[in-house]
């Protein structure tokens, strides 16, 4: 589909910039999701023409199935941040049981290349206000605007709007190679004297709530963090500078408290789920601010590195670190960007995170959290079915324990090493005091918690695993992943009603999120609901292609006896062994829901044979309710060490 988004456009007063994917009202940024943006592109580039609702869900949704509502919604959205026109009526009109169409005067502006090329063709087209019937062609865009010469630096047509750090690297590297390389005078010149001490102020915000209190400590955190890797540099540890978070910031008077030569302040500003930062570094002695940026960027990519910014500010950083020094910067930010990449989850991520943790191990061999941070992708190819067990966790438990040989107070590492020992060795005792001794290390840790509640509620422990569960989502409240976990520990502890609800939550705010569906319709089939449970394991198939929906949605089929529908996701299943890993556990699931036992426990054995990571589910999964009375499974149980 060839789309326009290296144009930019104006109407009323607005600048819309494809290229940089931001609108500007009077050259402010307005905050907009992602897929109001590609609405408010595609409706603007067909300017006048009916755009057809199947074909604006096909553009902004290309491999996902949403349904009409969701285009509603995002529509209503864009018209509260679009307003009216200046001839008071609304940007956007709805074509009754057709679509929409974009009225008002639009003016494209081209590029160098297409300037020139518009200026020898001499045409010069204005786009106005219509109202014809013509259909809108997404392959097409009816834009042929004026000619328009592009406007000259320093407007926002010519630059991009810089991305939100990944919240330990953008803003922390930016400050950290400035302070290092120079401590820059006002006029950008290197001044005689380095800056040798520094405080990170708590960042402050026009809005105080749980969501930004977080964020901004975690942004004064990272930063600290990162800055007390530069040698030679003092920095004001977080425990300290965290009693000035309500008081009255002034940077002279901290600083003379402090005993430090410059500081670093912040404030932060949310507008839906856009996040605008502003980080100033100041001299005190001169009292000068040395440098300034503002960051603006989606919260949904707030883990993201803004990969060009962090390289080049890095390459100058090196000027002034010797052969070690640099060794150590380069393998923390290849560590940075391989974190980034396994948070995402998917098989890509996961294989790119790979590749940066050994190039970061390849620099420096003896950095830990790289050899931690590879035991968990090669953790999570398992859980998502793209590696087999056998394959997967040894490679997992080589690089945790090599982790620990390096440094034996890693948190992450201890955190990897009890998830193994938990899904692969089978080892309980061995698994609580590794997840505690992670946890003890380093308490905000949220993974620690996560896979720690899922061994919890594998034994039975509900309470504690629910708090464990409530505790991940504290500890990161805008982690998609994080709240969905808890669904999953309601569904399993048996309360539905909690998991259908803590579920729905994650739905509402991304209906592309498959994990959420998952659990969601779990708690259905839990509570009986089968139509409602299969609708969001469909949804989960389309959205995932995962074997492990398809395999929940082949026993929802089952247990509601569409005994026909389940024995056809049997034979999927076995067409895709070919292609890729297929959990045996799910399999067995589907047997249990059709009341075949022989070949449920067949296929339990099975997985007991390749050491299938949900097995340590079986004794709390209600797939497998109807088999707890037989005595093979009590043998099962005890094979793996799930009995007391």
């Amino acid at each position: 589909m060839e789309q326009t988004e290296n144009h930019s456009y104006e109407f009323g007063r607005f600048q819309l910039i494809g290229a940089d994917r931001v609108l500007l009202r009077e050259g402010e940024p307005v905050a907009l999701t992602p897929k109001v943006f590609d609405i408010l592109l595609a409706l603007v580039e067909n300017v006048g023409r009916v755009v057809e609702k199947d074909d604006l869900m096909k553009r902004v949704w290309p491999n996902t199935f949403v349904e009409e509502g969701n285009l509603t919604q995002n529509i209503s959205l864009l018209r509260k941040a679009l307003g009216e026109t200046p001839n008071g009526v609304q940007f956007i009109e709805t074509v009754p049981r057709r679509g929409y169409r974009f009225v008002g005067a639009v003016r494209a502006r081209f590029s160098d290349a297409e300037f020139e090329s518009a200026l020898s063709d001499r045409e010069q087209v204005v786009i106005e206000d219509s109202t014809s019937g013509q259909t809108g062609d997404l392959n097409r865009p009816l834009v042929t605007a004026e000619a328009t010469a592009p406007v000259s630096s320093p407007s926002f047509f010519r630059r991009r709007i810089p991305g939100f750090i990944a919240v330990a690297t953008l803003i922390v590297v930016a400050i950290a190679g400035i302070v290092y390389v120079t401590g820059i005078g006002k006029a950008g010149h290197a001044s005689a004297d380095s800056i040798q001490s520094i405080a990170v102020l708590p960042f402050v915000s026009e809005v105080s709530d749980s969501d930004t209190n977080y964020l901004n400590d975690k942004i004064s955190e990272s930063l600290i963090n990162s800055l007390s890797k530069l040698p030679q540099l003092r920095v004001v540890p977080r425990s300290v500078v965290a009693g000035y978070r309500d008081k009255d910031l002034d940077p002279r008077k901290i600083g003379k408290e402090l005993n430090v030569r410059a500081v670093v302040t912040g404030r932060m500003q949310r507008h839906g789920d856009m996040i605008s930062i502003q980080a100033d570094l100041i001299d005190l002695d001169n009292v000068a601010q040395l440098w300034g940026q503002r960051y603006d960027h989606k919260l949904a990519d707030v883990m993201l590195v803004q990969e060009d910014i962090s390289r080049d500010i890095f390459e100058n950083l090196r000027v002034k670190l010797n052969v070690e020094e640099k060794k150590q910067l380069e393998s923390y930010r290849l560590y940075l960007k391989g974190r980034n990449a396994w948070n995402k989850r998917t098989e890509d991520g996961l294989l790119q995170g790979i590749k940066y943790f050994e190039q970061a191990i390849e620099i420096d061999p003896n950095y830990a959290p790289a050899y931690a941070g590879l035991a968990d992708c090669h953790n999570m190819l398992v859980v998502y079915g793209i590696r087999q067990p056998k394959e997967g966790f040894p490679k997992a438990k080589e690089a945790a324990i090599k982790a620990l040989e390096i440094d034996e107070k890693l948190a992450e590492a201890h955190a990897s090493l009890a998830f193994i020992k938990f899904r692969w060795d089978w080892d309980r005792a061995e698994t609580e005091r590794e997840f505690q001794e992670a946890i003890k290390l380093k308490p905000s840790y949220g993974p620690a918690h996560q896979w720690y509640s899922s061994f919890l509620v594998a034994v039975e422990r509900f309470d504690e695993a629910i708090a464990e569960a409530k505790r991940t989502d504290e500890l990161d409240p805008l982690s998609f992943v994080a709240s969905s976990h808890l669904a999953w520990i309601y569904y399993l502890s048996g309360q539905s009603d909690k998991a259908i609800e803590q579920a729905k939550k994650i739905v509402d705010l991304d209906p592309t999120s498959f994990p959420a569906r998952r659990y969601l319709g779990l708690a259905y089939e839990q509570k009986g609901m089968y139509p409602e449970a299969i609708s969001e394991f469909e949804k989960g198939v389309k959205l995932s292609g995962s074997p492990l929906m398809l395999a929940l949605l082949g026993h929802a089929y089952a247990a509601s006896g569409k005994r026909a529908e389940a024995q056809q996701v049997l034979t999927d299943l076995q067409q895709l062994q070919s292609q890729r890993y297929i959990s045996p556990y799910t399999v067995a699931a589907i047997y249990a829901g059709l009341g075949d036992q022989d070949q449920a426990f067949k296929w339990l054995d099975k997985a007991v044979d390749e050491r299938d990571i949900w097995l340590m589910n079986l004794k709390v999964d209600p797939s497998f309710a109807k088999l707890r009375q037989n005595r093979r499974f009590t043998d099962l149980l005890a094979k793996i060490r799930l009995r007391p």
